[in-house]
Order: structure tokens, then C-alpha cells, then sequence
């Protein structure tokens, strides 16, 4: 399934795409389909960032936008071949903020 939906996103958005994988239901962990542990082995292996997220109470949900709207903006603004580092900047703010963000 993970690999379809790559698949597309390689076949039918521009080159240049910002991903992030990010796992729903945050706040309700008997809801889940996947496992954080999961989803961060699937990150991992695809070479994204990745980040928990909770669309009913909105956590990390404004970080994830943040995130890529500073990868976006960094992209514009510095010369193509030096990359922002999306990844480990999801880290770093995921750590300051202790497990979670609002």
C-alpha cells in the first residue's frame, strides 16, 4: 500500500515534492491501524521525516505545516543543491518540546 501511494507521488507530482509521513490519532492509541514504531520504521526506510499528529485536538498538526513551509521557503531561497535538512529539523523541534506539540 505504502509503496503505491509513492509511487504515485513520484509519478505524478513535481520533482522538487516535500514528504512527511505523519501518524493520526495521537491522542486515541486504541484507534491506531499502525504503530508509532511502525510508522517510524516505514519513515526511516523511505528517508522521510516523521511525526505524530492528532486532528482532533490539533496536536502537531501546525508544526507538520511549519515544517514544510520552512523546507519550501529554504528551498526558494538557497541554491538548489544545498538542502534543508527537514528531517532532522523535525527532530530537533519533536525533542525541545518533550514527546509532543501543540
Amino acid at each position: 500500500m505504502w509503496q503505491a501511494w509513492l509511487t504515485e507521488i513520484h509519478e505524478y507530482a513535481q520533482q522538487d515534492v516535500v514528504l512527511m509521513l505523519l501518524g493520526n490519532k495521537a491522542d486515541a492509541t486504541h484507534n491506531r491501524v499502525v504503530k508509532r514504531e511502525d510508522g517510524e520504521k516505514l519513515a526511516k526506510e523511505f528517508g522521510v521525516p516523521f511525526m505524530e499528529t492528532s486532528a482532533r485536538s490539533g496536536l502537531n498538526v501546525e508544526l507538520a505545516f511549519t515544517d514544510v513551509a520552512r523546507e519550501l521557503k529554504h528551498r526558494s531561497m538557497k541554491d538548489p543543491s544545498e538542502k534543508f535538512k527537514l528531517h532532522e529539523y523535525v527532530n530537533m523541534e519533536m525533542k525541545g518540546a518533550g514527546c509532543c506539540r501543540t
